[in-house]
């Protein structure tokens, strides 16, 4: 659904698609971050919010009976929908922030609300490592991380960190083996 020009859901479907057909499927990739993102910053989080706002109209239901019930229920409300817009955000992230990669080039998008986009692009000559951390209890239990891609360009600090990809080893792997099929033809020539 496209609802702003930088507002669309189904930009990294179409952009996969762009790259496959230039590219081939062994040498494209895209992800974006995993379930237990979603979990932990967009589910858990709803459902609390959820929980004490019910618990909190069914004791004001118990204080005072119907007295007052519809404005409790308002302010309930304008409550739920104050904390619900960090999670909206939230939400925008993890459907909307992925990373491509190609023989050529790595592309992060980044969604920032409904109207801004930002897209970093790599040239895979200027990277210089991909690391993974797991600084977190949840990304060891769970096999996920964040992946920092070190570069000689000038973007702020010369790196790119993803956070949140789920088989964090796989993926770099992956990106290792797309970006070393481009060097290995390059000095093949």
């Amino acid at each position: 659904m496209k609802i702003f020009s930088n507002f669309d859901t189904k930009l990294r479907a179409s952009k996969r698609e762009e790259y496959v057909q230039q590219y081939g499927a062994e040498n494209t990739t895209a992800f974006g971050r995993s379930r237990l993102y979603w979990r932990i910053k967009i589910f858990i989080p709803s459902i609390l919010i959820l929980v004490v706002s019910l618990i909190l109209l069914v004791l004001f239901y118990r204080w005072f009976n119907w007295a007052l019930l519809g404005y409790a229920i308002a302010v309930c409300c304008v409550f739920d929908l104050a904390l619900f817009f960090p999670i909206i955000g939230k939400y925008i992230d993890y459907k909307m922030d992925f990373i491509i990669v190609t023989p050529e080039s790595l592309m992060l998008y980044s969604q920032h609300g409904i109207f801004k986009r930002d897209t970093t692009t790599l040239n895979v000559v200027n990277i210089k490592t991909i690391s993974i951390q797991k600084d977190k209890f949840l990304y060891s239990v769970f096999n996920n991380g964040d992946i920092v891609i070190l570069s000689e360009s000038d973007i702020p600090y010369g790196e790119v960190t993803l956070r949140w990809i789920p088989r964090p080893e796989k993926r770099r792997n992956k990106i290792a083996n797309i970006i070393w099929l481009d060097k290995k033809e390059a000095t093949s020539n």
